[in-house]
C-alpha cells in the first residue's frame, strides 16, 4: 500500500469528484422518491474524510484502497415508516446500478443491538451523461427515522457493538434497542389502522352530525365525501380543521354550508376566475354562508382576495 502521504495527495485530488458523484446521487434518488410519493424525513450525502478513509483501509489492510473503499461517498435515506425501506430499495435498483446489499435489519441477531439500517452499494447509471463518474461507488443507507436516531445516540456512547459496552450497560442497551424496535413497528401499525379508519368512514358515507368528533382524520374523510374530484392539500386541511375548532363548528354547520350552495360552486369558481382545491372551497362556503367564520378569517389572503365574489353570494343566498 502507498504511504499515508501519497495517498492523501492522491484523495485531495479526488475530493471535488467525490462530492458531486455524491450529490448527482442525491438529486437522482431525491426525485425518484419523490416521483414515487414516498414520505421521507431526509436524503443526506456526504464525502468520507481523509482520516476516515486511512484508518479504514488501515484496519481492513486493503492492498488496493480506492478500490476496496465502498463508501467514500455516501447518501443516507432517513424514513419515517418501516414498510417503506422494501419500496425505497426498489427505486434505489431502478435508479442506480446495484454492486451489492446488505439488510441490517434482518441480520441483526435477536439478542443483541446494534447498527440497523439497509446498504446497498450502487454506481451511478450507464448513461453517457453519467460517465465521467464511471466506476465510482457510492454506499446508500437507508432506516427509519428512530433507527437513525438510534445509531446517533450509540455513536455518542461509542457503544456500537456488545463487545465494546461494559456488561452492566449491555442489559439497558438491549432494552432500549427492543423498545425502539417495537415503536417502529407500532407506528407502522398506526399508520395502516389509520387509512383503513378514514377509508371506512369514506365507503360507509358515514352520517356527520354535531356529535361526531371533529379531527383529522373525520375531517379528511368529511372533505373526501363531499368533494371527490377536487385536489386536497393535508397540510391545509389541518389548517381550516383548528379554523373550525376556533370557530366552535361543527360537521352540522359544513354540512349545512355545502347544501346551501352546492348547486353553485361551479358559478362561485367562475365569479372567482380559478378552480378551487377541496379546502379552498369549503373556506368560501362557509364564508359566505356562516357570519362567525367570515368576520373571524375575513383577512384570510385566499378569503381577502375574493371578498367581493363572497359578499355578493352573501346577499343572493340571503334575499
Amino acid at each position: 500500500m502507498a504511504s499515508k502521504k501519497e495517498l492523501k495527495a492522491k484523495y485531495i485530488d479526488q475530493q471535488q469528484t467525490y462530492e458531486q458523484v455524491c450529490l448527482t446521487g442525491k438529486e437522482l434518488l431525491r426525485d425518484a422518491l419523490h416521483n414515487e410519493g414516498i414520505e421521507l424525513l431526509h436524503v443526506s450525502h456526504r464525502v468520507k474524510s481523509f482520516e476516515s478513509f486511512y484508518e479504514k483501509i488501515s484496519r481492513k489492510k486493503y492492498t488496493d484502497p480506492y478500490s476496496d473503499t465502498e463508501d467514500i461517498c455516501g447518501l443516507r435515506v432517513i424514513c419515517f415508516y418501516i414498510n417503506d425501506l422494501p419500496s425505497v430499495g426498489d427505486i434505489i435498483g431502478q435508479t442506480f446500478q446495484i454492486q451489492n446489499s446488505i439488510d441490517k435489519i434482518q441480520e441483526a441477531e435477536t439478542d443483541r443491538f446494534g447498527y440497523r439500517s439497509n446498504h446497498y452499494i450502487v454506481t451511478l447509471p450507464n448513461e453517457p451523461e453519467y460517465s465521467t463518474y464511471s466506476g465510482h461507488k457510492i454506499e446508500v443507507q437507508t432506516r427509519t427515522a428512530l433507527m437513525h436516531t438510534w445509531a446517533h445516540i450509540q455513536g455518542k456512547l461509542e457503544y456500537k457493538k456488545a463487545e465494546h459496552t461494559p456488561r452492566i450497560f449491555r442489559r439497558k442497551l438491549f432494552q432500549l434497542s427492543a423498545l425502539l424496535e417495537l415503536a417502529d413497528e407500532q407506528f407502522q401499525a398506526l399508520k395502516l389502522e389509520k387509512n383503513l379508519f378514514r377509508a371506512s368512514l369514506t365507503a360507509q358515507s358515514t352520517e356527520f352530525t354535531p356529535t361526531t368528533e371533529l379531527n383529522i382524520d373525520t375531517f379528511m374523510a368529511f372533505m373526501e365525501l363531499y368533494f371527490p374530484n377536487r385536489r386536497e392539500s393535508y397540510r391545509y386541511s389541518k389548517l381550516l380543521m383548528v379554523q373550525l375548532i376556533n370557530c366552535q363548528l361543527n360537521f352540522s354547520d359544513l354540512i349545512l354550508g355545502y347544501n346551501s350552495l352546492k348547486d353553485h360552486l361551479g358559478e362561485i369558481e367562475k365569479d372567482a376566475a380559478q378552480k378551487f382545491s377541496r379546502e379552498e372551497m369549503m373556506k368560501v362556503i362557509l364564508s359566505i354562508t356562516n357570519e362567525s367564520y367570515f368576520l373571524s378569517f375575513k383577512h384570510d389572503e385566499l378569503l381577502a382576495k375574493n371578498e367581493t365574489i363572497i359578499l355578493g353570494w352573501q346577499k343572493r343566498i340571503q334575499s
